[in-house]
């Protein structure tokens, strides 16, 4: 074929490109102080990172519900680091740390499976990141009280 023959076919034709998929590290949420009542609103454990693509979607955030209370919790997105909220207090992040907010993943889908549940968002967020990092916090929507040794994970699936 010629080059001219490609060109009308792709014309026609439109090209299909597979996107990849990359599933995050795993990360248990740091800092829950286990036995610990929350309140609606409050940070839920300390930040943590994801290590991401450069350049993606976020198609999904699982949240990994050990303990099996199925409360909704947003994960907070920054493409840089920010002032954490002490765990289990008003999560309240600042005017200047808000400028690098990319957005939140709402879990607030659960599925139940009997001793536990997998909670999930799909928040078809787009980025890009040169350092590939993505810094999140927890913010819980309800009375959260976890048992030790019931510490959840949560994780995100990109499409680059």
């Amino acid at each position: 074929m010629s080059v001219f023959q490609d060109i009308l076919r792709v014309l026609r034709d439109g090209i299909t490109i597979k996107p990849s998929i990359v599933v995050t590290n795993r990360v248990t949420v740091p800092g829950i102080g286990t036995g610990s009542a929350y309140a609606a609103g409050d940070a839920f454990g300390t930040r943590f990172v994801f290590e991401v693509p450069p350049k993606g979607t976020i198609t999904r955030a699982i949240f990994i519900d050990k303990d099996n209370e199925g409360i909704q919790k947003d994960i907070v997105m920054f493409s840089r680091e920010f002032t954490e909220t002490a765990d289990n207090a008003a999560f309240d992040p600042s005017d200047v740390d808000m400028t690098s907010h990319l957005g939140v993943a709402s879990v607030n889908v659960f599925y139940d499976f009997g001793s536990n549940r997998g909670g999930e968002a799909v928040p078809d967020l787009e980025y890009s990141l040169p350092d590939g990092r993505i810094y999140c916090q927890i913010v819980t929507k309800g009375a959260d009280n976890i048992a030790a040794g019931a510490i959840p994970e949560v994780y995100l699936v990109v499409k680059t």
